[in-house]
């Protein structure tokens, strides 16, 4: 018995809350290309949803992350900073993350991963 609700707790303390295992494994709740975010994507706050998009800038950096044309921040997971590197200006990339921030001045993804572009990407419609 003792076994079964100490199995229960640790299983209970790990999946909830638990972003990095939605941002790995988790279906994305939307996908949208980074013109359409401001416009339809509130709804999706707190969840993991993709964006198709055009690298504006790469920050290298220890707290890795990109900007898209749109000024959508992608801030990576720890694990996503090695992607950096192969990321340039101008490269399209589909960012698998969840929404914290969105108002008219800025959109925040965080943490995010980069997608398989052969993945399947149905963007929502206007």
């Amino acid at each position: 018995m003792n076994k079964k609700i100490v199995f229960s707790l640790i299983c209970t303390i790990f999946f909830s809350g638990c972003q990095g295992w939605i941002l790995d494994y988790g279906k994305p709740a939307a996908q949208f290309l980074e013109k359409d975010v401001l416009d339809h994507a509130e709804a999706y706050l707190g969840e993991k949803i993709t964006v198709k998009g055009k690298v504006f800038e790469v920050n290298a950096v220890e707290n890795a992350k990109l900007i898209l044309d749109s000024g959508i921040e992608c801030r990576f997971h720890k694990r996503g900073v090695q992607w950096v590197d192969q990321i340039k200006k101008g490269d399209e990339v589909y960012v698998d993350g969840i929404l914290k921030r969105i108002d008219k001045d800025h959109v925040l993804m965080s943490p995010v991963g980069l997608r398989d572009p052969g993945a399947p990407f149905n963007p929502m419609k206007k």
